[in-house]
């Protein structure tokens, strides 16, 4: 499906290999994930993976911080479903403007059009599936949450605060519901 949707250049785009990577990388986590969770169809979940970024394709890497809302205004009216998905998925806890502004670098007007439209939304299973398997996907394998974050704080030379915290806390419930609705720790699932 993620094909359709691609721009003609978008193996141009320094993060594009990239980008496609982790798609995929989300989506076989979320079918996996899925698979083992009987309200959810893994097929469905994969696709949500699959499509979760392609915002990303848009932009270039200066602005790929809008690829959230980018993503769901490419896919609002067509696929309602996935679009909810693109712009919910960097977002565990969707009343935290504070984050959703250092998200897009300060850039206070699509913090407060992200926040809008993240008001409008009521968060479900799958949103909170997508998240995490985010979170836990790098290119090609996948790492703790927990993990991925401390190298996302080292990296950027940041030190945690009140944002890091509510963000870790929200993961962590997420991480919770799904060991939970699997029955078994989605680390050892995943393999991680």
């Amino acid at each position: 499906m993620i094909e359709q949707f691609l721009p003609a250049n978008w193996q141009l785009l320094a993060h594009g290999e990239r980008a496609y990577a982790h798609s995929h990388t989300v989506a076989n986590a979320a079918q996996k994930i899925a698979s083992h969770i009987a309200e959810l169809d893994a097929n469905k979940a994969y696709e949500y993976g699959l499509m979760h970024d392609i915002g990303k394709f848009y932009l270039s890497k200066s602005e790929i911080y809008k690829h959230p809302r980018i993503g769901y205004e490419l896919l609002r009216n067509s696929y309602p479903d996935i679009a909810t998905i693109c712009l919910t998925h960097p977002f565990p806890d969707f009343s935290n403007y504070e984050h959703i502004l250092r998200y897009s670098h300060e850039d206070e007007n699509e913090a407060r059009k992200v926040f809008e439209l993240l008001g409008n939304i009521e968060k479900n299973i799958y949103i909170e599936l997508i998240q995490f398997c985010d979170k836990i996907s790098r290119m090609n394998d996948y790492i703790r949450w927990e993990d991925k974050l401390q190298w996302y704080l080292e990296t950027y030379n940041l030190d945690p605060d009140e944002i890091t915290n509510q963000y870790s806390r929200h993961l962590k419930r997420i991480k919770q519901k799904l060991d939970t609705l699997t029955n078994m720790n989605v680390y050892t699932l995943m393999g991680i």
